[in-house]
């Protein structure tokens, strides 16, 4: 009975140590970088884009109308 006590203690420091030290490993990491200005400078290029694709459309609009009254 000893025995087996002393091997589950044994068995439980083990485990403290090995997660202690994880949860340090875990603290000692830098924060994550802060994404907000990127995520608002890609909103604005979406925005950007999303107005070009419409002006080409109405442009390619033109250009076939245009295109079948020359035909």
């Amino acid at each position: 009975m000893n025995r087996l006590l002393a091997v589950m203690v044994i068995v439980l420091l083990a485990v403290d140590v090995l997660t202690l030290s994880a949860i340090e490993r875990w603290r000692s990491q830098p924060p994550p970088p802060d994404l907000t200005p990127r995520v608002a400078q890609l909103e604005k290029d979406l925005t950007q884009a999303q107005q070009d694709i419409g002006e080409l459309k109405q442009e390619m609009a033109i250009v076939a109308r245009h295109g079948q009254a020359a035909e």
